[in-house]
């Protein structure tokens, strides 16, 4: 390790995060946004690290390359990632160490793999999380001394008293479409192929009203108004401690002119709790993702979904839906009790229940899940390189299907689900049935973006006759909601093009692979 400055230089880098559903890439530029999501772990990291410390952020999403002088410049190198993430990570390792410049990595690629090869060049690994004072107080004292240990592990779940407000002043402005905050960790269920409850534990963990509020005001104070997105894997994980949380964030919008909408994740249980809907809609919240994960109970029953079976999904969506909450919906196909014909049926849930913002994936078995776990046991695992994509590929071997069956349902299902008529039918339908009750100012931004996607969306694409039928519709039997309308919009693009230039030409290229591989096993048979 090279002599350190009085006062560390430390580079938090966010490595790249390839195109997916989730990253809405193709969305961002209509808000004028480089990224969609904030690298979140880094600026709370950043908050943990001594004031006096010099600190520069690269998101790599942002800047599009990582500087050689950037990293020059650095006593050490902090990284975050996700398994989708990791080429990109693995890239800045290895640059880190032809320059002879420490790296931290931590993060859930971390956590959940520590011993995968593209970690291989890092001088240090975090594992866990960085609040427990066993590791953020060794790890400073260390990157001031030069003295780095190859691990740091956390020994336990710390209370999120311990974690600070996240440094939002090194976040470039107007680089995100959206800000977001954390306000719990951990998960009460138990689904076999979901990793949150290995790195967060079961009980779910909340900060305090108190610090939420700081936290909305320390955005509130970069000037930034718009949406914000309350990272929780599921908010509701605890009920009172939300509803505390929720009382506290409606009196500090009150007392702030509302100048933020929210969403987040939560369980299916929401919909039995109309008191908790309230809330949440008086706080400013106006959409919820919810893991639907499947219409079949038997697949519910077998990856431990157990909290969703039994359900009618499509209740849960209207009513949520007519409480003032959009909904967003996550779907899996490949699940082991799957045949064929299920790939067909979450589609018919998905158009049934009109649910625009729809992300069906194929099973993939995460590292350390206990789904990954069981599957290595019965040799049903196979290796897709860095891909790490559930939208692209699967990791898993069916058992109702061949590979290329699976993939072929899935081809198709998505191709459905994203050709443009089905989108903006399902958009309209479920802004017709939201009842609008969370508002905020429109945002500055966000007129020009009005305007582009009119320009792209309306005149110069291929699917501009939907969208004015979507938009038109709008304008004369919902026009209170018109400005919901063009964000759906906005976010469709993204969908209609990733979906055609990606992941088709993708998943078609894997099902040939995959049908010339098993037509060679059948001769070799």
């Amino acid at each position: 390790m090279r002599s350190i400055h009085k006062q560390p230089r430390i580079l938090l880098v966010n490595p790249v995060t390839p195109a997916s559903y989730w990253g809405l890439q193709g969305s961002t530029w209509f808000i004028g946004a480089k990224a969609s999501h904030v690298p979140l772990s880094l600026i709370t990291i950043a908050a943990l690290l001594p004031r006096d410390w010099e600190l520069k952020l690269v998101d790599m999403n942002v800047e599009r390359r990582l500087k050689d002088t950037d990293v020059e410049w650095a006593d050490a190198v902090l990284l975050t990632g996700m398994i989708i993430q990791r080429e990109s990570l693995h890239e800045v390792l290895r640059r880190c160490a032809e320059k002879g410049v420490s790296t931290v990595v931590g993060g859930p690629f971390v956590s959940s793999s520590p011993d995968a090869k593209e970690l291989t060049e890092a001088s240090s690994l975090v594992i866990g999380e960085a609040e427990d004072g066993n590791v953020i107080d060794r790890l400073t004292e260390d990157l001031r001394a030069g003295t780095l240990q190859k691990r740091y592990q956390a020994v336990g779940r710390p209370h999120l008293s311990a974690s600070p407000t996240p440094r939002f002043d090194l976040l470039r402005r107007g680089a995100y479409c959206a800000l977001g905050i954390q306000v719990s960790r951990g998960c009460p269920h138990g689904c076999e192929f979901c990793n949150i409850r290995m790195l967060f534990g079961r009980k779910p963990r909340y900060k305090s009203p108190e610090q939420v509020t700081t936290e909305l005001q320390a955005v509130y104070k970069t000037g930034y108004r718009g949406n914000v997105f309350f990272v929780d894997d599921n908010f509701i994980g605890n009920f009172r401690k939300a509803k505390a949380i929720l009382h506290a964030v409606r009196d500090w919008q009150d007392s702030n002119g509302r100048p933020f909408l929210f969403f987040t994740e939560a369980d299916v249980r929401l919909a039995k709790h109309d008191d908790l809907i309230e809330l949440m809609t008086k706080a400013g919240f106006y959409a919820v993702f919810v893991g639907f994960e499947s219409p079949s109970d038997e697949a519910l029953k077998t990856s431990a979904k157990t909290q969703n079976v039994g359900i009618d999904a499509k209740a849960v969506v209207r009513h949520l839906r007519s409480n003032g909450l959009m909904v967003f919906g996550g779907f899996i196909v490949g699940f082991d009790t799957d045949g064929p014909d299920c790939a067909r049926l979450v589609g018919e849930l998905i158009e049934d229940s009109s649910i625009d913002f729809a992300m069906p994936g194929m099973l993939i078995a995460i590292p350390g899940t206990p789904l990954e776990q069981r599957l290595r046991k019965e040799g049903r695992l196979v290796d897709i390189g860095s891909e790490g994509d559930n939208f692209v590929m699967t990791n898993v071997l069916p058992k109702g299907m061949s590979q290329s069956e699976l993939l072929r349902i899935y081809r198709e299902l998505i191709e459905k689900l994203y050709h443009p008529k089905h989108y903006f039918n399902r958009a309209y339908a479920a802004l017709a049935e939201w009842k609008q009750s969370a508002v905020r100012r429109t945002a500055k931004r966000e007129y020009m973006a009005v305007v582009k996607s009119i320009l792209r969306q309306g005149i110069f694409s291929s699917y501009s006759l939907y969208y004015w039928k979507f938009i038109l519709r709008t304008l004369f039997g919902n026009p209170r909601k018109f400005s919901r309308a063009f964000a759906m919009a906005i976010c469709g693009h993204h969908f209609i093009v990733y979906t055609r230039k990606e992941v088709l030409p993708k998943l078609l290229k894997a099902e040939r692979m995959l049908l010339a591989q098993e037509a060679t096993s059948q001769l070799a048979g």
